[in-house]
Order: structure tokens, then C-alpha cells, then sequence
């Protein structure tokens, strides 16, 4: 895909092969991908005017470049992709929630792995992702994110059952806060989140046209710390009971 914006002197391309190879005597799907894009700031990034924060900047446009591969294995349920991008000029919002550009180069490298097991009615799927960023104090990010979701699927009958848990988790770092009075995210280096696994307990079930679930939220709440922000001064929410219902009732 090819776009230029004339008036803004833009450029923003993109590009993707896909592919089948050889493995193990038989074939797997793989893909290879790649940008570039000159984009100019967003107007109220350049300008602004309110109660709380008044700012005129002249930033200069933020040049990205970034490549990624990927591979499927069906079989053994397995998908990986590595993904590498320099950004030029990026901009952010500094500790003074004010929008500053770096004119130096910041590199992000990330590298992602699903992986699904199955042994008759019980399932595990994981993905692990590790991610990097050559500016911590412009990107930050954290080391590595896990998701992992373990249950069961059987039927009683006619009804269909999941049972299962599932837990989020991410290594400790300076994550972004939140400056209200502009809406926007910005970087800070006072608070540390992360190192806290979040886990779900739960129950779904369809039985025809009607689909129910029971579950309890943040299940391991004051078990395993108390640490439980996803970003600064923003907690994730204590341990609740909730239920949903969803009936269809197209023909």
C-alpha cells in the first residue's frame, strides 16, 4: 500500500510478501513485512492553548523504518515473529506532561512467541513477548509481557462448558502516567509498576442460542502482593464477581 499526501509533503508506505516453505516434510505459511513513514506532528502536538498547559513547538518531521518476519506451525501449534523498528525524531510527552521530540534515533526490538498445547479436553495457551527500546526515557517498555490461558472444554449433554483461568503478567518498569487536563500519556521516572500477575477464574457456557458466563476477577488478589497497578497511581480493579448473559435471537 502506497499513500502521499502532496500538501504535507507525507510519505507513508507499506509493504508485506507472504509465503510457504519447506518444513518437516511439509510446508508452513510465512510472512515478512516492512514501513517507512515521514509524518508530520499532529496539530495540538505543535500547538495548544488551555488552562493548564500552553506550549508552541516546530518539530521536525518523525521518520520510522521497520521490518518483521513471522512463521506458522500448525502442527505443534506454534507462531513466532520478530519485529525491529528506528524511529527518527520521536515525539513524546516529558515529565512535565509537555510534548518534547528526540532528534536522535530509538530503536524498539520485540520478539513474540504463541504457543498452544491440547491433550483431549484440556487446553493451554501461552504468548511471551519480549521487547526492548534503545531509549528507555522516550519509549519505555516493559521487558517481557506472558498471557497465558489454561482450561477445560467439555459438554454435559448439550450444553458446552469452558473452565478455566487465566493471568496476565508483565515485568516491572517506569510505565506511563496520565495528565488529565490533556488526556495524554507521558513519561515519568517516580514510579515503578509491573511484576504482578493478574489472574481470572472463570466459567463459560452455551447451551443453543444463549451463551452465560461466571467468573471472579483478580482471583489472587492479597496473594501474591499488593503491587496490582497497571499504571502509575492507577489501580487495577480488587476482586469481584461478575456474570454476563447473551441470548441470539436471529432466525
Amino acid at each position: 500500500m502506497y499513500k502521499r499526501q502532496s500538501e504535507t509533503a507525507e510519505i507513508k508506505v507499506n509493504g508485506e510478501i507472504t509465503t510457504r516453505i519447506p518444513l518437516l516434510g511439509d510446508t508452513v505459511p510465512v510472512r515478512a513485512h516492512g514501513h517507512f513513514t515521514n509524518t508530520t506532528a499532529p496539530w495540538l502536538m505543535q500547538h495548544m492553548r488551555s488552562n493548564h498547559f500552553v506550549w508552541n513547538n516546530d518539530f521536525s518531521k518523525t521518520r520510522s523504518v521497520g521490518v518483521g518476519g513471522e512463521i506458522s506451525i500448525p502442527w505443534t501449534r506454534t507462531r513466532a515473529s520478530v519485529n525491529v523498528e528506528n524511529i527518527q525524531n520521536q515525539i513524546y510527552f516529558n515529565e512535565q506532561a509537555l510534548p518534547a521530540q528526540f532528534s536522535g534515533n530509538t530503536q524498539v526490538f520485540s520478539v513474540n512467541l504463541e504457543q498452544n498445547f491440547k491433550f483431549r479436553a484440556l487446553h493451554w495457551d501461552n504468548r511471551i513477548t519480549y521487547q526492548t527500546s534503545t531509549q528507555e526515557s522516550v519509549i519505555p517498555l516493559p521487558k517481557l509481557a506472558i498471557s497465558s490461558n489454561l482450561y477445560f472444554i467439555f459438554r454435559i449433554a448439550t450444553l458446552h462448558v469452558q473452565l478455566g483461568v487465566n493471568c496476565d503478567y508483565f515485568t516491572r518498569y517506569r510505565a506511563l502516567g496520565f495528565q488529565p487536563a490533556t488526556m495524554a500519556f507521558y513519561n515519568q521516572k517516580e514510579v515503578l509498576v509491573g511484576n504482578y500477575p493478574f489472574m481470572d477464574a472463570y466459567i463459560n457456557f452455551k447451551l443453543s442460542r444463549t451463551r452465560f458466563y461466571v467468573m471472579m476477577s483478580h482471583v489472587n488478589q492479597g496473594l501474591t502482593g499488593s503491587n496490582y497497578f497497571s499504571m502509575p497511581h492507577y489501580p487495577m480493579n480488587p476482586r469481584r464477581f461478575q456474570l454476563g448473559l447473551s441470548i441470539d435471537f436471529a432466525n
